[in-house]
């Protein structure tokens, strides 16, 4: 484990200390680790959701120019062709299958 030292002002110290007593942390080490560690669970999320976001924002012109369904069965078929479409471009993009 590495150490890490680092300065707070005083009304962030207060917060720690009240969170510190609020959520039963035995330790200011441990309550900002926990911090540390939620931080960055967040920031892995979002980013995530930043490349799903991009993903589907690259993909919205699969779904242009394809007729609309006059029977249950032709939407199915282009429902069907547009998945298709759609995971072989996300295959392209990203090098999966």
């Amino acid at each position: 484990m590495e150490y890490i030292s680092f300065r707070v002002d005083k009304p962030v110290l207060r917060q720690i200390e009240k969170g510190i007593k609020e959520f039963h942390y035995n330790t200011k080490s441990d309550f900002l680790r926990d911090a540390i560690r939620t931080k960055l669970q967040e920031l892995e999320e979002n980013r995530k959701r930043k490349k799903a976001w991009k993903a589907l924002y690259a993909a919205r012109g699969i779904f242009k120019g394809k007729g609309k369904a006059k029977t249950d069965e032709e939407f199915r078929k282009l429902r069907e062709e547009a998945g298709k479409e759609f995971f072989e471009e996300m295959e392209k993009r990203f090098n999966q299958k």
